[in-house]
């Protein structure tokens, strides 16, 4: 049953033109014949951390860029509105998001609904697959808020 849904997910992903989940797909569909255990630990344990790690490297590669003046270097631009609403934006997703990663750990049906959501969301709404994470930390928060997790 698990291996229909990632067809059904690779699916949906090659008609929204969600190239990264397409690829994702196929690679855990392949997985998914794997018996060896540790292996698919291996990936569960480290590709999140993988992942990331590349998500913050195209994020710091402005830095390296002299034409792009970072305004963080700027207290003026820093402590503007743009940059204090930012700022806060970017700390509240964080934190979202890691609740959001535990929810999902613990929760398969958080996990279908949250792939289901960013597959919909790229594919009808022009949305960016970026975030399962902080969809499943607000889903956290507002089940949180109504029955009380």
């Amino acid at each position: 049953m698990n291996r229909i849904f990632l067809l059904f997910i690779i699916i949906l992903s090659i008609i929204a033109k969600n190239k990264s989940m397409v690829y994702a797909g196929i690679v855990v569909f392949i997985l998914s014949f794997i018996t060896n255990e540790n292996a698919v630990k291996f990936v569960k344990n480290n590709f999140l951390n993988i992942g990331l790690v590349f998500l913050m490297i195209w994020m710091l590669i402005p830095l390296t860029e002299n034409q792009n003046e970072i305004s963080i270097l700027n207290p003026k631009e820093f402590l503007s509105l743009d940059g204090i609403v930012s700022f806060l934006s970017g700390l509240f997703v964080v934190i979202v998001a890691s609740k959001g990663l535990k929810y999902l750990n613990r929760n398969t049906t958080a996990l279908s609904g949250a792939i289901l959501g960013s597959i919909v969301g790229v594919t009808f709404f022009g949305g960016t697959p970026v975030g399962m994470l902080t969809g499943s930390g607000i889903a956290y928060l507002i089940l949180k808020l109504i029955k009380g997790l």
